[in-house]
């Protein structure tokens, strides 16, 4: 048999480490492909938050609860229709708003990107929306419905009793999804600092 060629055959053993190896594998890119979505580092820009957020009197968490819906705690996060940043700041829109209001210059887009600038921007939006239906018992959801879906469409959606319920009115689904995602964030953040 000097010349001739081997067969190799693997033993039991080996087949299960390999088969080990391949599952370590596969289960390391499902979590790399899947699962890294949803691993957030929701205390990113905690100082930051805090700042903007305190000048403009919102709670932090909530804050934390739109960025997390919003972009992921990702400062280069870009939408779908053009939103920019932590908080999805629209160049056109929220930024001309905000720059109107404190009598400045809008901010180039590329500094929207700024993390400072965006909750910046952000956070003011948010206490506006805050402050128009703050005489409604759930004016959180709907400064929240305006700043997903615009104003016209939360004034359509403001119950007609100051006490009444707001999610259930959201007739855009992907709203009132985006809606009830942060209030459930916020009340968890709530929560957990109470603990």
């Amino acid at each position: 048999m000097s010349g001739a060629k081997r067969k190799k055959h693997f033993s039991l053993r080996q087949i299960l480490l390999f088969a080990a190896w391949l599952t370590m594998l596969g289960s390391g890119m499902f979590y790399l492909f899947c699962f890294r979505e949803f691993a957030v580092d929701d205390t990113r820009f905690a100082e930051e938050i805090r700042e903007a957020s305190a000048k403009y009197g919102i709670d932090s968490r909530l804050v934390r609860a739109v960025i997390c819906e919003e972009s992921r705690f990702r400062p280069g996060a870009i939408g779908k229709a053009g939103e920019i940043g932590l908080m999805q700041i629209m160049p056109k829109q929220s930024a001309v708003d905000w720059a109107k209001a404190h009598n400045v210059p809008v901010p180039e887009k590329s500094m929207l990107f700024s993390p400072r600038i965006n909750l910046e921007i952000g956070c003011w939006f948010l206490s506006d929306g805050l402050r128009r239906f703050r005489n409604y018992d759930h004016a959180t959801e709907l400064a929240l419905a305006r700043y997903n879906a615009g104003l016209s469409r939360a004034n359509s959606w403001k119950p007609a009793e100051k006490s009444g319920t707001v999610i259930d009115r959201i007739t855009i689904k992907s709203t009132r999804k985006y809606v009830r995602n942060i209030m459930k964030r916020y009340q968890r953040y709530c929560r957990e600092d109470n603990r």
